[in-house]
Formats: structure tokens, sequence, C-alpha cells
């Protein structure tokens, strides 16, 4: 069973972009483990004093959830032109640990427009050496309903195309 673990990029509760993430569980079906951070908003901010051997515990949990799961997910909306500061937060814990290198990254941006933060999340993964498989999903709200059911058939063959590649590069890992 491959393990993939997914960040969603919102620390809202109901979140579009956690629908995208259950939609996603669903469409990969049961030889997939998901499993999804559960808040962002509960590791600390970024300090590279506390970037040790001994990191705070929630950033070792997150390095370890991410280094035991085969392909990582994210799923997050455009925030004022950007990524949201907590998933930037994340992904700056996991720089010096390597943890996003060579692994497989399902990117998705599920928003308003996005395309800021879509070109940003690529930036960064390439930068810290995942393997990028991306996807810009606008007006995302009109596309997916509350049981995480993808409404759009443009949106949802354009998802299955981008998982496909994603699930291929897990197989061949």
């Amino acid at each position: 069973m491959k393990k993939i673990f997914a960040i969603c990029g919102s620390t809202k509760t109901a979140s579009t972009n956690l629908l995208f993430i259950a939609a996603i569980a669903q469409l990969l079906g049961a030889e997939y483990e998901v499993t999804t951070l559960n808040s962002i908003a509960d590791l600390p901010h970024f300090n590279p004093d506390s970037d040790t051997m001994h990191p705070p515990q929630q950033v070792e949990q997150l390095r370890k959830s991410m280094s035991q799961a085969d392909g990582i997910l994210i799923s997050t909306p455009e925030y004022a032109m950007g990524l949201p500061g907590s998933l930037k937060n994340v992904m700056d814990w996991t720089v010096s640990s390597s943890s996003f290198s060579r692994k497989p990254v399902l990117a998705i941006v599920a928003s308003s427009q996005g395309e800021k933060a879509y070109q940003s999340l690529i930036d960064i993964l390439t930068v810290i050496e995942a393997e990028v498989y991306p996807l810009l999903i606008p007006y995302a709200k009109t596309k997916i309903n509350q049981e995480a059911t993808i409404s759009d058939a443009e949106t949802l063959a354009a998802l299955k195309s981008t998982l496909d590649q994603f699930v291929a590069n897990l197989s061949n890992g």
C-alpha cells in the first residue's frame, strides 16, 4: 500500500482545499493510504536557531510523516496574491531535513484565481528538489461540492491526468 501525506494550505476548518484532498483520496482508492496533517497552524514559526538535531516535537513529527510517505499531496488556496504564510512555514521547516528532496509532490492550488500562489509553490518545491506534479484549479469553490465530489468535468479530467502522472512516479519509486 502506497502512503500519501497530505498538507492542506488552509487553516480554515471547512476548507475547499480539504474537500479536494478528500476527493483525491477517493480517486486514489483503497490501495493508497492518505494521511492529512492535522493543522499547519500547530507548527511553531520557523526559527533557524530551533532547527537543530532536536527540533520542536511538531516539526519532528512532520518530518517523520513526510519521510515515511511515498508521496506528498499539497492543496492550498492563494492568500493576498501568494502562498498562505502557514504553508510557507511548513516548507521552511523542511529545508534542512531535505524532506521534499526527490519526493513526488502533487501540488494543487485551488483558489479563486491562484496564479501567483501556483507559480510560487512550483518555484519553492523546485528549489527544495521535489518532483512536482502541479495543477491550478481556479474558481475552486464552484467545482466541488460538500461531499468532496468534483462537479466540473474539465477540472476532474485535468486532476485525473495529473494524478495519473503522480501515481506513475510513486510506482517507479
